[in-house]
């Protein structure tokens, strides 16, 4: 499977959806991700789960649309000298074991919404004129904090992220503080004439799950890949060109705002959901372990036991076992 995705066969892709769909038949049958009474949209209000298989379906969608824009993100801007499908496969994979991969919530929404304001970003250049992508990208920001409130935290990477990229120019600052408004005031009103009341826990539209165990073993594996790839990332930043500094500077300011996030939300909402989040931009980073010529047997190793562990918590989920 790895070496599948690991060379330059765009036709892997096409596998995405049979490995979506292998998690969700077993989350049908085995239940390790219980379906949540109401589904939380931030400003946007709650709802009732009434249509589950329609919820299911939707976040299943919207898993292949952002593997399939993660990678795509990866191969256009040359993160690595020939194009692979690793990224895909591993934020899949690695998404799996998080609630939003199987229902849709405001949670999933801004996932989302992230991956579309980096495609904004990264459109980005010294010397040409910005305005658009910058109104764009904090649009869609705005739009992805509507959803997952928590996020207004993070407002001031929003504007790092693009002065990483371009010069403080104000009238390009104006036009993203509007961009980033427009959602957020639409909400409100939206919410004034719906009667929504949003209150402290609506703030984080991520899902109440404690399955603590998966996730110590999920961050035991991934942090050995980081670990893996560091020596090929440091390579690779030194012998690019500046444009491709900034687009590595601009993904670890991203892990650093996600990372930021997903510990408020523990330590404040006692969630661990926010971790998801985190899949994302550690797909321009992981790959790396895999080397890059030929795949590395330790990440191969690392990736397996991450396969079977994403598949084995469902026939023996450790949280059930009293550890």
């Amino acid at each position: 499977m790895v070496k599948l995705f690991f060379g330059n066969r765009s036709f892997a892709l096409l596998f995405l959806p049979v490995i979506i769909g292998l998690f969700g038949v077993l989350n049908f049958f085995f239940q390790h991700h219980n379906v949540q009474e109401q589904l939380t949209f931030g400003f946007w209000g709650n709802m009732h789960n009434q249509a589950h298989w329609l919820y299911q379906v939707s976040a299943f969608v919207l898993i292949l649309i952002n593997a399939i824009m993660i990678n795509n993100i990866f191969n256009r801007n040359d993160f690595m000298d020939r194009n692979n499908y690793l990224a895909s496969l591993l934020y899949v994979v690695l998404m799996s074991f998080f609630h939003s991969f199987y229902f849709i919530s405001g949670a999933a929404l801004a996932q989302t919404l992230l991956v579309l304001v980096v495609v904004q970003l990264f459109k980005l250049n010294q010397n040409e004129d910005g305005r658009k992508a910058v109104f764009n990208s904090a649009l869609l920001f705005g739009l992805a904090a509507s959803f997952y409130p928590v996020l207004l935290i993070g407002t001031p990477f929003l504007f790092w992220m693009i002065w990483v990229m371009r010069p403080f120019i104000l009238r390009e600052s104006l036009l993203a503080f509007t961009g980033f408004l427009i959602p957020l005031v639409y909400a409100g009103v939206y919410g004034m004439f719906a009667g929504i009341k949003v209150i402290r826990e609506d703030f984080s539209s991520s899902a109440v799950e404690w399955n603590y165990y998966d996730f110590i073993v999920l961050v035991f594996l991934v942090s050995l890949l980081v670990i893996a790839s560091i020596s090929e990332v440091v390579g690779k930043i030194g012998t690019s060109s500046i444009r491709s500094k900034k687009l590595f500077r601009m993904i670890l300011l991203l892990i650093a705002f996600l990372m930021t996030i997903a510990v408020i939300e523990f330590l404040v909402f006692d969630k661990i959901e926010g971790l998801g989040l985190l899949i994302f931009p550690f797909m321009f980073i992981i790959p790396y372990a895999f080397g890059i010529k030929t795949p590395r047997t330790f990440a191969i190793i690392m990736y397996y036991l991450i396969f079977l562990f994403a598949v084995g918590k469902f026939f023996i989920p450790f949280d059930s076992l009293g550890f």
